[in-house]
C-alpha cells in the first residue's frame, strides 16, 4: 500500500502545560529542530506533542506534574493534516476534574478512535529499557504499535486486563473462593489468545526490520536477533489449562501466573541475551533499529508516515551512524520533531526548520 501523505502537525497551542507557559507555533513539514539549554523546556514540546497522541507522558509524570505550578488547568490543542480528511483535537487537564478529549469539537467514541486519528513514533532517552529493563516495558512497546494499527485490540487488551486485576484481587484474599477466580478464566482465555496471536504476527513482520535497521543503518557489530517468547502458546485451550493447572500456585503466590502479562519480545546479540550481555552503546543501537522499524512498519500497515519525535538522539549517535540514520528520516518524508542542545550536530542541510526555546518560550 502506498503512503498516503504523511501525518503533520499544521499548528500547536498549549496553555499550562509544564514551563511553556503560552505556547503556539506553525511547524514546518519535514524536520523541526528544537534547541536550547538544559531545562529550558524543550523536551516538554515533545511531550505536549507526545501527550497528544498518547494521552499519557513518556516521562510517566503523574497529571498535577503537567500543569504549571501557577495554573489549575492545562490545555493542548492541534490541527492535523494527512488522512483522508483534517482533524483537530483539544485536551483539557485539569488538578480536580478529569481529563476532557475532543476531536473535531465531539467527544470521541473511544480512545482506540483517538489513537486512529494521530499516530506516533518517539524515542527518548529513557528508551534504553526496552533493551536492558525489563520485559513489562517491551510488552508496553508493542501494545503501543497494536493500538495504533488495530481498533479493536486496545479494547481487547483492556478487557484481559480488567479481568487480571478481578483475578489477582480474589486471589489475595484469605479464603480464596475457587468459582469466583474460575468465573474470570474464560475471558482471560478468549482475550488473551487474542492479544498473544496479534503479539506474534506483529513480531513476525517487525523482528526482520529491526534486525536489518540494525545491522545496516546503525551498523551494529554483532548480529541481532528477534523472536516472540509466550509465557503460554497464546491460544485459548493452552491458557485455560494453564490458568487451571496453575490454580494452587496462584492462590499460594496471590497473583495470576501464566498469560501474555508475561510474555517478552526476546532480543538476543550472538544468541546471548541482549539485556545482561550487551554494552550500553549496543543496547542504544538496539532502541533506535526497534523505533526506525516501528516507524517503517506504521506507514506500512496504516498508509500513513507516522509523526516522529526525538528527544536528544543526536548525542546517542557518533556523526556517521548519525548521518545514516537522517538520510532513513529524509527518505520517510515524514514529519519529524527533534531536540537538541547542539543544533549544528544535527546533519541535515535542507528542509528543515529551526526553533529556540528559552525559559519555556519558543521562537523560529
Amino acid at each position: 500500500m502506498a503512503p498516503e501523505t504523511p501525518s503533520r502537525v499544521i499548528a500547536l497551542r498549549a496553555q499550562g502545560f509544564r514551563n511553556l507557559g503560552s505556547l503556539s507555533f506553525q511547524p514546518g513539514s519535514h524536520f523541526n529542530v528544537i534547541h536550547g539549554d538544559n531545562g529550558a523546556g524543550k523536551s516538554n514540546v515533545l511531550e505536549a506533542i507526545y501527550y497528544l497522541g498518547s494521552l499519557k507522558s513518556f516521562r510517566g509524570a503523574k497529571t498535577d506534574d503537567l500543569i504549571a505550578l501557577d495554573s489549575e488547568l492545562a490545555s493542548i490543542e492541534a490541527r492535523l493534516e494527512g488522512g483522508p480528511a483534517p482533524h483537530t483535537l483539544r485536551i483539557d487537564i485539569g488538578r480536580t476534574q478529569r481529563r476532557r478529549l475532543r476531536l473535531d469539537d465531539k467527544r470521541p467514541r473511544s480512545t482506540a478512535a483517538w489513537f486512529q486519528t494521530v499516530r506516533m513514533v518517539l524515542f527518548h532517552p529513557g528508551d534504553l529499557v526496552l533493551a536492558a529493563g525489563s520485559a513489562d516495558k517491551r510488552r508496553a512497546f508493542l501494545d503501543r504499535m497494536l493500538e495504533q494499527m488495530d481498533p479493536i485490540y486496545a479494547s481487547t487488551l483492556s478487557s484481559y486486563e480488567k479481568a487480571l486485576r478481578s483475578r489477582n484481587r480474589l486471589l489475595k484474599e484469605e479464603c480464596t473462593d475457587r468459582r469466583s477466580v474460575r468465573a474470570y478464566d474464560a475471558i482471560l482465555s478468549k482475550a488473551g489468545a487474542v492479544v498473544g496471536q496479534a503479539r506474534r504476527r506483529l513480531i513476525e513482520d517487525l523482528g526482520p526490520r529491526v534486525e536489518r535497521a540494525f545491522t545496516e543503518v546503525f551498523a551494529g557489530d554483532t548480529p541481532l536477533g528477534v523472536r516472540y517468547l509466550p509465557r503460554v502458546e497464546p491460544s485459548e485451550e493452552v491458557i485455560a489449562e494453564a490458568l487451571e493447572r496453575s490454580f494452587e500456585k496462584d492462590c499460594a503466590r496471590g497473583f495470576t501466573t501464566d498469560g501474555p502479562h508475561g510474555d517478552d519480545l526476546e532480543l538476543r546479540l550472538h544468541d546471548v541475551g541482549a539485556r545482561h550481555h550487551g554494552s550500553q552503546g549496543q543496547h542504544r543501537t538496539i532502541v533506535l533499529a526497534l523505533k526506525t522499524a516501528e516507524l517503517d512498519l506504521l506507514t506500512e500497515r496504516t498508509g500513513r508516515v507516522p509523526i516522529l519525535l526525538l528527544d536528544d538522539v543526536s548525542s546517542e549517535l557518533d556523526r556517521s551512524r548519525n548521518r545514516r540514520f537522517f538520510e532513513v528520516l529524509s527518505h520517510a518524508g515524514g514529519q519529524v520533531f527533534l531536540t537538541t542542545t547542539h543544533p549544528e550536530f544535527i546533519l541535515l542541510e535542507n528542509d528543515r526548520v529551526d526553533f529556540q526555546v528559552e525559559a519555556g518560550r519558543l521562537t523560529r
